[in-house]
């Protein structure tokens, strides 16, 4: 019944992220802050470009719990853009490029956002919104000739530093409303990971990800080097370049992109020190791969809403990677309880019950929700300060002798797949809305290559192959990590004695027997992308009418499918082709496109030595 808590109460220091960055500045003005390709800024330089830009925000009203919304891909400028922010006073609001319309003018109507630092191509997006724009640019022309000094901190560390949208149950998506003394939790004197002035850490994940907390102000609140992954879905090829390029000595990936690198560059991380895998279950074969290689391993645990680790296993062992792979002990200035299913009786070791975790890490609540974040974010009936909380997990646990915590599941429908928290409460809300559907549900199904899938099963009278209908629905709507991969029509939805639906009873997604057989490839770049997807999705037979996310592709496996076309064939893809021609057959017409555009614009000499390199399968 022990409660463990790693040096819970530590004391944090009374300051904003951009005061402590501030000090880094001072302290060391001439070290790299930041690299990004072949370009890099010191802290000293890094710190004037945000100072030009906050007076400018400040200027057009910023202050504390002013939000200001974020619009960008990785770039030195969208770091310029963050601190910029906080440096004003107020808070930001990351929102994804790739979300769709619909979810984007959500969150910015939810948040009260009125100012937009964007990128100008990107900039249309937000035309019916009524957002001032702000050009994210490397020049910061708004703001030319502005003062390189910051301007008088206005922020305390009680504000806001920034809002981060999660998955609704409800269909409505819920801000997390995240302070700097959150950050500060999280990123001074860390006893889970190594961030000191001698470490290089990878920045990989999307703004709207909560791990980019860890990766922006673990270094540059810590004096060390931010080294920025160019634009777009990380592969692992641009994952291992970036190890390479910049000697990065600490990475954090979430457990799908983990697994996903391992397994298809086994020696990509292999000269980082220390990996931290998060955002779902940590997958054993993959973590054994990594310490046989002698890389430090963490499995780090912690929602959105504790600001992205509360818990941590630093240095698993072989031994530990013969099971399930605990999550380890509190982290510092965190306290953590198990309860029983009241949600106040502490469970005896060994038992299941659910997770509290309380400390300076719990964010202030869910924004502009009160009863939702009264329901999660519980007065603290343990501990000795006045008015500290604690958040609920949902999440089961037991806690062993030794006073390390396991990880169990879930109490309610919320996973994780690629490290998103997806509710599938919500991806069946967006289902029901449409016309056709009697009655939908959502589910994660493992696939033949062991990922998570998440799969919708629907009734309805006039869809015969709801697939591609439903898919383009739904990113019309929701992240495209909310769009089921698979389908399965049913004829009604199967029922417990209870009148609700039986999970367990739903089928497996797989090939309806009334299908014709799989259609054979009929030309060798047919026969090259069906052979790229039999490798990376584990299926023995494809057709070239085949849909990839149906038999059980993603978004991970998709930058695999270009990389893989790209070595066979001279040819640059986005990775958009694959989800806009998911089929064999489709995407062999983009690459038989692609060659053609190439070949008219080469003279004679060059399309024979192009087409020397062309290596049929």
């Amino acid at each position: 019944m022990s409660t463990v808590a790693g040096r819970a109460d530590a004391p944090l220091p009374d300051r904003c992220v951009h005061e402590w960055f501030a000090g880094r500045v001072s302290g060391t003005p001439d070290a790299t802050a930041l690299e990004f390709a072949d370009r890099r800024l010191s802290y000293a330089e890094l710190d004037a470009g945000a100072n030009r830009l906050a007076h400018l925000l400040r200027a057009r009203g910023v202050r504390p719990d002013v939000p200001v919304a974020v619009c960008a891909r990785r770039s030195p400028e969208v770091v310029t853009a963050l601190l910029a922010v906080l440096k004003a006073g107020g808070h930001y609001l990351p929102l994804d490029p790739e979300y769709p319309a619909e979810r984007l003018a959500f969150m910015v109507a939810d948040s009260g956002a009125r100012l937009l630092l964007v990128e100008p191509e990107l900039a249309d997006r937000f035309a019916a919104t009524g957002l001032e724009p702000v050009a994210i640019e490397p020049q910061w022309s708004a703001a030319a000739g502005l003062p390189t000094t910051a301007p008088p901190s206005a922020a305390r560390p009680d504000d806001l530093a920034y809002v981060m949208y999660t998955s609704g149950s409800t269909g409505r998506p819920k801000g997390v409303a995240v302070t700097h003394r959150n950050i500060m939790r999280l990123v001074h004197e860390a006893d889970y990971a190594d961030l000191d002035p001698g470490q290089v850490v990878l920045m990989l994940a999307p703004l709207s990800f909560d791990l980019s907390t860890f990766e922006v102000w673990g270094a540059l609140c810590n004096g060390g080097r931010l080294a920025v992954l160019p634009p777009g879905t990380p592969t692992a090829a641009a994952v291992e370049q970036a190890v390479r390029r910049h000697g990065v000595t600490v990475a954090l990936l979430s457990t799908g992109l983990f697994q996903h690198v391992v397994r298809t560059r086994p020696g990509a991380l292999a000269t980082v020190r220390q990996v931290l895998v998060a955002g779902d279950v940590a997958p054993p074969a993959e973590v054994r791969m990594l310490v046989e290689q002698g890389v430090e391993v963490v499995n780090g645990y912690g929602p959105t809403e504790c600001t992205t680790f509360c818990c941590a296993r630093r240095g698993v062992t072989l031994d530990e990677t013969r099971g399930s792979i605990p999550i380890g002990r509190a982290i510092t200035r965190t306290t953590t309880y198990v309860v029983d299913e009241d949600g106040v009786t502490r469970v005896p070791d060994g038992e299941p019950g659910e997770l509290l975790v309380g400390g300076p890490g719990v964010a202030r609540g869910y924004l502009g929700r009160p009863a939702l974040t009264a329901e999660r974010f519980v007065p603290d009936p343990y501990g000795t300060v006045p008015g500290a909380r604690l958040y609920r997990t949902g999440d089961l646990v037991t806690r062993d002798r030794d006073g390390v915590l396991h990880f169990h599941g879930r109490r309610d429908q919320q996973v994780k797949i690629n490290g998103h928290r997806v509710e599938l409460g919500e991806v069946e809300a967006a289902l029901s809305n449409h016309p056709q559907i009697r009655a939908a549900v959502a589910a994660v199904r493992p696939t033949p290559a062991g990922d998570k899938q998440l799969v919708g099963y629907v009734v309805s009278d006039t869809l015969d192959r709801p697939g591609p209908p439903l898919r383009e629905y739904l990113r019309e709507r929701l992240p495209e990590y909310l769009v089921p991969t698979a389908w399965v029509r049913l004829a009604e939805l199967p029922l417990n004695p209870n009148g609700k639906v039986d999970r367990t009873a739903l089928p497996t997604p797989g090939a309806d027997p009334a299908d014709a057989p799989a259609a054979a490839p009929r030309t060798p770049v047919e026969q090259a992308v069906v052979e790229v997807w039999a490798d990376l999705l584990a299926v023995a037979t494809i057709g070239v009418h085949d849909d990839f996310f149906e038999l059980g592709g993603h978004s991970l496996l998709a930058t695999e499918v270009i990389a893989l076309l790209g070595e066979r064939f001279p040819v640059e893809l986005p990775v958009s082709a694959v989800f806009d021609a998911p089929t064999p057959a489709l995407l062999a017409e983009r690459v038989h496109q692609a060659l053609a555009e190439r070949v008219a614009q080469l003279s004679d000499a060059e399309v024979e030595s192009m087409l020397s390199q062309v290596r049929e399968p």
